[in-house]
């Protein structure tokens, strides 16, 4: 997997669009939990938490996402994230009793209260989903446009993900709630799909004949009004398929 484009960042900057959206989290939030205009308390409070939930943050999306989700290990993806969301949300609790509820507020609850707890990782694991949903999206993207340069599809057949070349592909032919998928080394293979999920994943190289097959242009070796020549098999076209469709 490449490291995520610039173009992704404001200004093509990593830090500084790190550095807006932290700000920005921090100033909204502080202005959020003031109560009765105790703006102090509350940006104080804020700047004391920030740095457990960056930590937070930053372990799930740059340590956690790679290494477990993207290469398949989703349980130890999932044991860890509530692991990190767990501690967090204790370090929090410490950190609001300490900082707050001691030496700032006229109220206070037990240190490791059940429900403020509880509160805690609901905060953080709110911040930390967040951020992984936007970090998850960015991996994707760029997989889907490594794949479109490369002029690759994935085809889930026999309980495996094959990474098929277009260009390799001769024709798409539908059998009731499968598709088979011909390919020019004479391999078949065969997925649970519908035509029209083909097609998606498909270039303007491609055109549907007939509801039942799709055709690779480029492999045509002839055609009339009635059927299409590929590989030596005659393919039938549709009645509203235009023949200058075809080249």
């Amino acid at each position: 997997m490449r490291l995520i484009d610039d173009q992704y960042y404001l200004g093509g900057s990593r830090i500084l669009t790190h550095t807006f959206f932290w700000v920005m989290y921090y100033v909204f939030f502080s202005l959020l939990w003031a109560r009765e205009g105790n703006y102090y308390s509350s940006f104080g409070l804020e700047l004391v938490l920030m740095p457990l939930r960056i930590l937070s943050s930053y372990v799930v999306m740059y340590v956690f996402i790679p290494r477990y989700l993207l290469i398949g290990k989703e349980l130890r993806f999932i044991l860890s994230y509530l692991a990190v969301i767990f501690l967090a949300g204790v370090g929090q609790r410490v950190l609001v009793y300490f900082y707050y509820e001691l030496l700032l507020s006229d109220q206070s609850n037990a240190l490791f209260d059940l429900g403020m707890i509880l509160r805690a990782i609901v905060l953080i694991n709110t911040t930390v989903l967040l951020l992984s949903a936007v970090k998850i999206f960015q991996y994707w993207k760029i997989e889907h446009t490594q794949k479109a340069d490369l002029g690759l599809i994935e085809i889930r057949a026999e309980k495996r993900n094959y990474r098929v070349t277009l260009s390799s592909i001769i024709y798409v032919e539908a059998l009731g709630n499968y598709v088979t998928y011909y390919l020019s080394d004479d391999k078949k293979l065969i997925s649970y799909s519908s035509m029209k999920e083909v097609e998606k994943n498909l270039t303007d190289r491609f055109i549907r004949i007939h509801k039942s097959f799709i055709v690779n242009k480029d492999h045509i070796q002839s055609y009339n009004n009635e059927n299409v020549e590929i590989k030596g098999r005659l393919l039938p076209i549709g009645k509203s398929v235009r023949l200058e469709n075809i080249l």
